[in-house]
């Protein structure tokens, strides 16, 4: 495993501006209220983290944050497009690994840019570059999806359970990652169901972490 160092949009950093807002956000399903009245703001060179057992709503707000699932009522404001990894990988099943990942990356980049990039995420995540996701596994899966999230050239990271099916060896390059992007001035929402131990020894001051329930959040 080795280090690579997290990129993002070159120009003026975004470290202290609102990217992400919730405003009075509320979801039902089924008659059962999932989420209650959530207001939050997610700001540049911070981390939010959700945190609670399965099934109290943390899938649904990431995806409401995300753009895929619309509140119903409230509103979600986006000053950024977001990277996103969601719970299920949703990786391109006829693309290898190394065209999963060129993807994702910055159409600025020329091919031969691109692909050395490529190359070097899926060293740092342990990845065969010809390997197609019908032949990953669990884990691999997630780490090709992580991979692609974390290379993408966004000011807004968006995780759901991104520890979820690995390790705590893969936990510690994670955490890594994901702070030299907080660090960098990136704002980042992870989501899990233990305390992020991790990211706290490595984000001292910049880490707000809320634990779910079904009541309203005001952050």
């Amino acid at each position: 495993m080795t280090a690579l160092k997290s990129q993002l949009p070159s120009g003026q950093s975004l470290e202290g501006q609102v990217l992400l807002e919730l405003r009075n956000v509320t979801k039902n399903f089924g008659g059962h209220r999932v989420i209650s009245e959530t207001s939050l703001k997610v700001r540049g060179g911070r981390l939010l983290y959700l945190l609670g057992p399965s099934g109290i709503g943390k899938t649904t707000l990431i995806e409401i944050m995300s753009g895929l699932s619309k509140p119903d009522s409230g509103q979600v404001i986006q000053k950024t497009p977001p990277s996103v990894l969601f719970q299920d990988n949703l990786l391109i099943a006829w693309l290898n690994s190394l065209a999963n990942l060129t993807y994702i990356l910055p159409k600025s980049l020329s091919a031969n840019q691109a692909e050395k990039l490529a190359l070097n995420w899926l060293e740092t995540f342990e990845l065969e570059p010809q390997a197609y996701p019908r032949a990953l596994s669990g884990g691999m899966k997630r780490r090709l999806a992580l991979a692609r999230s974390l290379a993408a050239d966004r000011w807004l990271l968006i995780l759901d359970e991104p520890f979820a099916f690995l390790d705590q060896r893969w936990h510690q390059l994670i955490a890594a990652q994901v702070a030299q992007k907080v660090l960098a001035g990136a704002a980042v929402v992870m989501s899990g169901h233990f305390a992020p131990e991790p990211l706290l020894a490595l984000l001292p001051g910049r880490l707000d972490s809320i634990e779910l329930s079904s009541q309203p959040i005001h952050l």
